[in-house]
């Protein structure tokens, strides 16, 4: 005959397992895609600057599980000196500070920025009032979105009398020189695209490209010094290769 207590003992034992199971809905595997989807996310926004910092490991997502709950702690984790420079920048121009607080755009002040969201299971995904910009994610979302936007502004800026030391991957100088042929042509220099491309890859770094290729699609940054540089230096370039527009 079995000892009661062993029965006893042994269903205590069961019950604490699904106890537990009923609680932990998100397992290691999910939360690791929780934090890829977040990733994810910032880099379909699009923003040069925060792209190349995530693949730096400059900026980093954490994601944690809330204690017996379906909920999670997303955590960012910000270079103190991209902060500074950001809000360097915006110091200089209140106006623009003071128009993009009225959007609900701020800037951060702290290196680390945390919001608990909730999670659904199928598809896994973070809940959609917890990405609302009047959500505490949806607003760390927004101020990191911002402040890498800004510091593209100064990261583009080409510095006069300087050369790029880094060489252009050849798809890049057939992507430019395939662009440029698109948009000018000459009567007197066949290979007038292959000298542009040639003489901005010596003064622009690829990455500074992709900077000023990002603020020439952003509105809001069609004024800004970085892109007046690029546009006389695309000028420069064009009149010594002979390039006229199409």
């Amino acid at each position: 005959m079995r000892n009661p207590m062993f029965r006893h003992l042994v269903f205590a034992i069961f019950s604490i397992i699904s106890f537990n199971n009923a609680y932990a809905c998100l397992d290691d595997k999910a939360i690791l895609q929780l934090k890829a989807n977040e990733e994810a996310h910032l880099i379909s926004r699009n923003v040069a600057t925060m792209t190349d910092a995530i693949e730096d490991m400059l900026l980093s997502v954490q994601v944690k599980q809330l204690d017996d709950t379906c909920g999670v702690t997303i955590t960012y984790r910000l270079p103190d000196e991209d902060i500074a420079e950001a809000n360097k920048l915006l110091d200089s121009n209140p106006a623009k500070r003071i128009m993009l607080a009225g959007q609900g755009y701020v800037l951060p002040t702290e290196t680390t920025l945390i919001a608990n969201a909730g999670v659904n299971l199928n598809p896994l995904s973070i809940k959609h009032q917890d990405i609302l910009q009047s959500a505490d994610l949806g607003r760390n979302r927004a101020s990191v979105e911002l402040l890498y936007a800004t510091l593209a502004q100064t990261r583009a800026v080409i510095i006069p009398n300087t050369k790029n030391t880094e060489p252009w991957p050849m798809s890049l100088m057939d992507q430019e020189k395939s662009l440029c042929e698109s948009q000018y042509t000459s009567d007197s220099n066949q290979s007038a695209c292959t000298c542009k491309t040639d003489a901005i890859s010596k003064k622009v770094s690829p990455r500074q490209l992709r900077y000023i290729k990002y603020l020439q699609n952003d509105p809001y940054s069609s004024t800004t010094s970085a892109l007046a540089i690029y546009r006389d230096l695309s000028e420069q370039v064009n009149f010594e290769c002979k390039l006229i527009k199409r």
